[in-house]
């Protein structure tokens, strides 16, 4: 019968190996992390390896405390290495998760083809920031149809008049210019702005402005909207009036959160910004993951997302012609295909082609010998 000695020897044996593994792997990982931390800052480290030091000595001094004797020597330097690794490891976790979900689980929009029979609708579900093959892509399917004779139907709130830009930019936009806001936050995400490509089709647009229609509502039409459900939605006019004493506590000067993301971003260094790029890029795909497969509960999107769909659908209807090629935002799709279905049950979806919208830069590197 193997004695008490042995089993002990053991199980010391085993605990060291253990041990050494778990060194091993928290050593890797702290190498691999190590680059995040000082790219973020130098004095990130300088601030992990006081916290270590600190809790080492604490953690040292509590178990002679509590055991009444001694430890061994190596103890504190040993255990401040190991909350080292471990608080490094903490640190540089995000930039890899984000980094990580950006690649496995990536943001998609879809290229749903819609018929009823008679008629042919593609429905490009569209990003206002994305990846440049993204945008090329669309770009190019566009051209594409419109060498087949589609027409397109583009998304964009209209300007009408002082006025009403005023109420839109003030109550929608939030104050905010949306189109440097976009391309600023593209640039600092290491994406695109939609619009930089849109640019493309303009010639078109001018010698055949009967193949491009901007099928959205004008300022003034979202205004009328929104004053009709003040009146006529409880429920809708409570949030809105919520919405506008936070934004009065708040103070009408001050930016919103996206402006913000963007203004402390710009002023990072290169690699702070490089990190950022990361983590927007991962957040982006979180929420537009999230958007697409929740329903939201903000009452805002009756006047942002039903009506335009509404309007979207009646001018889809209306045209005449038998092929119509859509570009705008992948939410609108859902609730325009049911709106399509309720004037003809026999609109469906015939296809669906999925595109990737956000993915890190390419940097491409070569040598010319």
């Amino acid at each position: 019968m193997e004695s008490a000695a042995a089993k002990r020897s053991w199980w010391r044996t085993l605990l060291l190996r253990i041990t050494t593994i778990l060194w091993f792997l928290g050593g890797v990982a702290f190498l691999l992390s190590l680059p995040i931390a000082l790219q973020a800052s130098p004095l990130v480290m300088v601030v992990i390896i006081v916290i270590a030091c600190s809790l080492a000595a604490f953690a040292v001094w509590l178990v002679r405390f509590v055991r009444g004797a001694g430890t061994d020597r190596a103890a504190w330097p040993k255990t401040a290495v190991g909350l080292t690794f471990a608080l490094t490891i903490l640190v540089a976790s995000p930039v890899y998760y984000f980094a990580t979900i950006t690649q496995v689980t990536p943001a998609m929009v879809p290229q749903a083809t819609l018929t009823n029979g008679v008629r042919t609708i593609v429905f490009q579900g569209m990003q206002h920031v994305g990846t440049e093959p993204f945008y090329k892509s669309v770009v190019y399917d566009l051209e594409s149809a419109l060498s087949d004779d589609y027409a397109l139907f583009y998304e964009g709130v209209r300007p009408a008049n002082p006025a009403d830009d005023a109420w839109f930019d003030r109550t929608v936009t939030g104050g905010a210019d949306l189109g440097t806001t976009y391309r600023d936050l593209a640039g600092l995400c290491g994406l695109r702005f939609q619009n930089d490509y849109f640019g493309l089709l303009a010639r078109d647009a001018r010698l055949h402005p009967a193949s491009h229609v901007v099928a959205d509502v004008s300022t003034a039409d979202l205004h009328a909207e929104y004053d009709r459900l003040m009146r006529t939605d409880a429920v809708f006019a409570d949030a809105m009036r919520e919405k506008e004493r936070a934004r009065a506590g708040a103070g009408s000067v001050k930016p919103d959160g996206l402006e913000r993301i963007v203004a402390f971003m710009r002023s990072g260094t290169d690699g702070q910004r490089e990190i950022g790029g990361v983590l927007c890029r991962g957040f982006m795909t979180l929420v537009m993951r999230k958007d697409a497969s929740a329903d939201s509960e903000d009452q805002s999107e009756k006047l942002i997302l039903d009506y335009r769909n509404r309007v979207l659908a009646r001018a889809l209807l209306d045209d005449p012609r038998p092929r119509i090629y859509v570009t705008y935002g992948a939410k609108h799709l859902p609730g325009v295909l049911r709106l399509l279905q309720r004037n003809d049950p026999r609109w469906r979806i015939a296809s669906v082609k999925w595109l990737r919208t956000i993915d890190r830069p390419d940097d491409l590197t070569g040598t010319i010998r």
